[in-house]
Order: C-alpha cells, then sequence, then structure tokens
C-alpha cells in the first residue's frame, strides 16, 4: 500500500472525529493524509494501527445510485484505505484489510485476515480423480494447459514437482497477513469475507460466506460475486460470475465463465467460459465451454471440455469393490442426452453425442464424430454421423463467437477448429479400423464388438464413407486457408512445408483446449523439468509460442498425411489429379453443407408441430413462431457457405492452369 504518505492524526481532527461519535483504543497509532477531512468519518470505532486517505468525491453504486466518501457506523482494526472510499454499516469490522482507492463497501458483517494467507493460491484440488493421486495447488494463473499438465502428466513426477514448485512460488509471492481489496471494488450486504484477496473493479453483493480465496478482477475484466454464495479454498478468475445461491469448495471458475442458480461444486476446476447452473459436480476436471444447466445432473470425476450435459446426466465412479477410484474422458465436443448414464472408466472420442444408459466400459477415442446409443441394455456406436449434424456445425461457429473473456492476456490458450489435425488423425484411424472390422467381419454377424462397445456390421462401410468424407474436406480446406493466406498466381507455389512448422509424423493431442503437435508438449516438459521455465509467466508465454505455431504446424501435418493417404506427394501430384483433389473437395463440401440442411429441415417438417395451433391453425401458428425453413439464419448460412465454395473453387482452378 505505497503511494500515500501517512501522518499522525493531530489533536484537532481527534476533536472533530470524536464529536462525531469517533473512538480509538489508541489515537496514537492513527494516521492519515494531508488534505483528510475528519467531518465525513462518523461513529467509527479505530483499533490497532490505522490509516485513512483523502475522503473526497462521489462513488457510483452498481444500481446507478451515488455514495459521498466516507467512513460511518463501522469498526476498523489494523485497516489502511487510500483515497475517496466510502465505508458505511460495517457491523463486526474490517480486521487487517488494505483498502485501494474509490472502494464501495457498505452493509457488511465482517472482512478479516485471520494470519499468514495465500488466498487460495496453492489450495490443492482433486480434480479428476475423486479419491485422490491427482491433486494439484490451484492459484489466479493457472490456465488450462498449466492444470491439464498437473492433472494428467502424472506418469512424470520430475514435472510434477516442478510445476508444484512454480505454484508454491506463485502462493507465497501472493502470500500476506491482510486482506486487499482492489481499486474500484464494490463489496455490499455480505455478511462474511474471511481471508479472500479481491481484485480491482470486482462487484461482491450478497455474498453470504467467501473464506480463503482469490476474487481476481480487472478493469476490463471485471468479475461478480453475487447474492448468496458460499464458497471456500477457491479462485474466481478474471471475469468471472458467480452468483444465486452457488456453493464451491475446493475449485477455480475460469475467465468468463458463469455459475449459478444453486449450482454445487467440490474439488472440480471449470475453465473459460464455462457455464454451470441448478447441477452438482464433483472432481470435475472441466476444459473451456463445459456446460451444465440441469437441476438433475451429477457430473462426476470426468475430463470435459466444449461439453453440453443434458438433463439427468450422470456417471458412477465405483464399481461397490474399492470405492470412487474411477474417472473417465469425454474428448472435446461431446455432448450427453437426456438421462444418460456412463459407467467409469470410460473414454469416448470427440464430437461424440451419446444416449441412454451405458453399464460397460468402453474406448471410442478413435472414431469420432459418432452417436452412442442404447439397445436391448447394451451400448451401441454408430461410427461418423455426428459429422453432418446441425448441432456440431452450429457448436463450431458459437463457441467462438461466445467468447466472453475480455483480458487482454488470456489464461486459456483456445484453438476452436472442429476439423483439425487432432480430430483428423483420429478419423484417419478409425477409417483404417472400419476397414478392417469390416474384412474380418462374418457375414452372419449382426454387430461386431470393438473396444467394449459393439457396432452394426452392415454401418461398417458407410461409417468409413463418412470418415473419407471428412478427410476429402479436411484437406481440401486446407489448401483453400493456405491459398486465401499466401494469395499465389500459381497453386503448386504453396504446397512446400512451413519452416516454421513442427515436423509433420507425430500425434496431435487436445490440451485442454489448445490443440497442438505432441513434440511441442515434450520440448515445454523438458524445459519446466530443466528449470528453464520457473513462473507461471514464462509457462503461459511457451504456452503462447504453442498456439502461435497452430497453423505452421497443421499445414505440415496435413502435407505428411496427404502423402500417407495417397501415396504421393501434393507438390508431385499431376494438373489432373490436383484437379480431381480440388472438384473432390467443392463436391464434398457442398455435400456435407446439404447433408445438415437435411438435418436443419427436420426441425420444420413431420409432427414437429403436433403441439403447435391449440385451437387450429397449426400450420399458420407454427410458421408465425419458428418461421420458415427457408428463413431461417442457419439455414440461409449454409446457402452462402455453398455459393463461397464454388467461387473459391473458380478461384483456386484459376490459380491452378
Amino acid at each position: 500500500m505505497g503511494g500515500l504518505k501517512y501522518n499522525a492524526i493531530k489533536e484537532k481532527k481527534i476533536r472533530i472525529l470524536e464529536q462525531n461519535g469517533c473512538r480509538a483504543d489508541d489515537w496514537s497509532q492513527v494516521y492519515i493524509v494531508e488534505g483528510f477531512d475528519p467531518s465525513k468519518v462518523r461513529n467509527v470505532h479505530f483499533g490497532g494501527e490505522v490509516k485513512l486517505g483523502k475522503l473526497s468525491g462521489m462513488l457510483t453504486m452498481p444500481d446507478g445510485s451515488e455514495r459521498m466518501s466516507g467512513i460511518r457506523n463501522a469498526y476498523l482494526h489494523n485497516v489502511t484505505t487510500k483515497n475517496n472510499c466510502y465505508i458505511a454499516n460495517v457491523h463486526n469490522g474490517l480486521f487487517n484489510v488494505d483498502i485501494e482507492s474509490n472502494v464501495i463497501i457498505e452493509n457488511v458483517g465482517k472482512i478479516l485476515c485471520t494470519g499468514d494467507s495465500g488466498f487460495g493460491n496453492g489450495h490443492q484440488v482433486s480434480a479428476l480423480s475423486e479419491a485422490g493421486g491427482r491433486e494439484f495447488p490451484i492459484t489466479s494463473k493457472t490456465s488450462a494447459q498449466a492444470a491439464y499438465l498437473n492433472v494428467l502428466y502424472r506418469h512424470d513426477p520430475v514435472l510434477i514437482a516442478r510445476l508444484e514448485t512454480i505454484a508454491d512460488r506463485h502462493a507465497d509471492e501472493i502470500k500476506s497477513s491482510r486482506c486487499y481489496i482492489g481499486e474500484g471494488a464494490c463489496v455490499s450486504n455480505c455478511s462474511e469475507i474471511i481471508d479472500v484477496f479481491i481484485g480491482e473493479q470486482a462487484l461482491l453483493n450478497g455474498v453470504s460466506k467467501l473464506k480463503n480465496g482469490t476474487v481476481d478482477s480487472s478493469k476490463e475484466a471485471p468479475s461478480l460475486v453475487g447474492n448468496d454464495v458460499i464458497a471456500d479454498n477457491i479462485i474466481f478468475q478474471k471475469g468471472s460470475r458467480v452468483e444465486d445461491g452457488a456453493m464451491i469448495s475446493s475449485g477455480l471458475i475460469g475467465e468468463g465463465a458463469k455459475i449459478g442458480k444453486q449450482f454445487s461444486a467440490e474439488n472440480s476446476i471449470l475453465f473459460a467460459n464455462s457455464e454451470g447452473f441448478h447441477s452438482e459436480i464433483a472432481s470435475v476436471f472441466g476444459g473451456p465451454y463445459t456446460v451444465t444447466h440441469h437441476r438433475s445432473t451429477l457430473l462426476i470425476a470426468g475430463l470435459f471440455s466444449f461439453y453440453n450435459a443434458g438433463s439427468g446426466t450422470n456417471q458412477s465412479n465405483h464399481m461397490y469393490k474399492l470405492g470412487p477410484v474411477h474417472q473417465g474422458i469425454l474428448e472435446r465436443g461431446c455432448k450427453t442426452g437426456s438421462s444418460s448414464y456412463l459407467l467409469w472408466p470410460c473414454r469416448v472420442g470427440a464430437f461424440t453425442a451419446i444416449i441412454g444408459k451405458h453399464y460397460s466400459n468402453f474406448d471410442t477415442s478413435n472414431l469420432p464424430f459418432s452417436y452412442i446409443s442404447e439397445s436391448g441394455g447394451k451400448s451401441v456406436l454408430v461410427p461418423g454421423m455426428n459429422l453432418f449434424t446441425t448441432g456440431t456445425l452450429r457448436d463450431g461457429l458459437k463457441w467462438p463467437a461466445r467468447d466472453r473473456r475480455t483480458s487482454a492476456d488470456k489464461l486459456d490458450q483456445i484453438i476452436f477448429d472442429v476439423l483439425s489435425p487432432y480430430t483428423m488423425q483420429k478419423v484417419i484411424h478409425g477409417y483404417n479400423e472400419l476397414t478392417e472390422l469390416y474384412q474380418n467381419a462374418e457375414k452372419s454377424q449382426e454387430f461386431i464388438s470393438y473396444n467394449g462397445i459393439r457396432i452394426k456390421r452392415l454401418l461398417l462401410k458407410t461409417s468409413r464413407r463418412y470418415y473419407k468424407m471428412a478427410m476429402d474436406k479436411y484437406f481440401g480446406d486446407m489448401v483453400i486457408r493456405r491459398f486465401d493466406r499466401e494469395n499465389p498466381s500459381n497453386l503448386r507455389d504453396i504446397f512446400k512445408y512451413d519452416e516454421q512448422g513442427a515436423p509433420g509424423d507425430q500425434e496431435w493431442i487436445d490440451m485442454c483446449g489448445l490443440l497442438c503437435a505432441k513434440s511441442r508438449v515434450d520440448q515445454l516438459v523438458d524445459q519446466i523439468k530443466s528449470g528453464n521455465v520457473e513462473s507461471f509467466d514464462a509457462l503461459q508465454a511457451e504456452l503462447k509460442k504453442i498456439y502461435d505455431c497452430y497453423e505452421a504446424d497443421a499445414w505440415n501435418w496435413f502435407l505428411t498425411h496427404y502423402e500417407k493417404v495417397n501415396c504421393v506427394k501434393l507438390a508431385d501430384e499431376s494438373a489432373e489429379n490436383l484437379n480431381k483433389f480440388i472438384t473432390s473437395w467443392k463436391d464434398t463440401s457442398i455435400k456435407f453443407y446439404h447433408l445438415i440442411q437435411q438435418d436443419s429441415q427436420k426441425e420444420f417438417e413431420g409432427s414437429v408441430n403436433l403441439s403447435f395451433g391449440i385451437d387450429g391453425n397449426r400450420d399458420a401458428d407454427f410458421e408465425n413462431v419458428r418461421g420458415r425453413f427457408e428463413d431461417n439464419k442457419f439455414v440461409k448460412s449454409l446457402s452462402e457457405e455453398i455459393e463461397k465454395i464454388n467461387r473459391k473453387y473458380e478461384a483456386i482452378c484459376s490459380a491452378l492452369s
């Protein structure tokens, strides 16, 4: 709390304070700045060492009403304030608190620091594994990628030790015996705030209890903690909103996340733009855009990202033997339907929709974009069907559009692409595995078994064709993206490896939102273990480098896998084959969007209007409420995409010729 010079209060101002009903245990421990106006202070008891800044100017409450800066009806014990604060009706007192300028504190029970505290930084959270073994220290600077390394790289104890040292060092830097309230913050109508660091411009209104935590906040990304919230051992990152009776114990809420409506979370982490309402989660690792909105939903001991939980979604992480020791992974983009159930352990491939109850353990990670349903008490997989649904395309468009983070330096590094080297490597694996399954299956078989789940034999060939369409589209998309970026006069000029990119013959991983070549992560791990990365700022800088390499790495991956799939380098293709490749991309992309249009049309035909037109005129009522298919904004965007594809095709054919 530097920057202001505090002097011992003089007798004249002491007399004015006493006339205003103020008392001090020891007036020699009260200090003020030059220009302090004692007339603005009434009915205040000073204990310990108290330092007071100027009191002038008006402050605006969140509801728009104004308050004249001043202090009244409060007990201040070991408190320092900077200029122009408004403190009123603090019933049980402020104890060991540093307060920046332009802060509002009104109708508060108690704000207290009990001793040396890291304010939630360094607190161990048992994410993903409820029975322990994956505990890691949360901090205000923990990104989804830092948490990913902490929780999922337990095979490397040296790395884990280094990461814990980084977190401990940060917690030590934060540690203080005094609470902190940042400039422009507002704390009103709150009951108990104990051992809490409150960032600038944060709004705490109606909070029941906060204990041992950080509400990180800034002018560009203010945070909110609202009515009836009870939370302990927590980190709320910048721009987060936690309100409406949420109960959180041992957890982290990421940037731009929204939590409320009696949501309950224990030993869980939810990163950027996640949403939790009504539901309950325990030992959850929720990557970016983990969403659960329904009262009857319980998520437990799972890894999720870009995930939407249907009502009544539930998992079980024990088999009534050794307790809750199991865990599950739903790769990015999965959805669960109403009343779905999964028995952990399971691993579900990216962008898979899960319907029904499943009592077997299965691994579909190499068969993304699928449907998992229940038939006759058995789990059945339909590979590739989710590629051509309205929901998958809409999700890919809405996630970047719904990024609520407003900080200049965002913690979580996020690649939003639905089709990417990460998903496409799985599509290629899936294509090869379906081919092998089809060749080896007996024609008398109705179902074949695959990693604990069943697939209809007659769908193997169809699903393989879907994956081939995905490959054709993605490979063509990559050429179009590169063409648009470099705008060459001759198409062949872009068919060279990017010198800044990683080798294309390696595995890709989803580092909880950050899609990257595994060698990039391996290099980062080596840097951390060698001591070259010793702080969160250094770690964040390295993660940003990986993020910035995405386009170059993805291009090199594409060129390598084009050659593997087609047995010829793209640069060596004949003009005729290049023409076929581009034409195949155009035809596949248009077919892709037509299939999605057909899926969208289901929302406008058949029995969907059964509940409309209660007293007749069903079609007219439906049209006036839902609109017409051809006028739908999303449907129109599909037609526009098809027009763009045709224009791109003509431009690239011109460059090819």
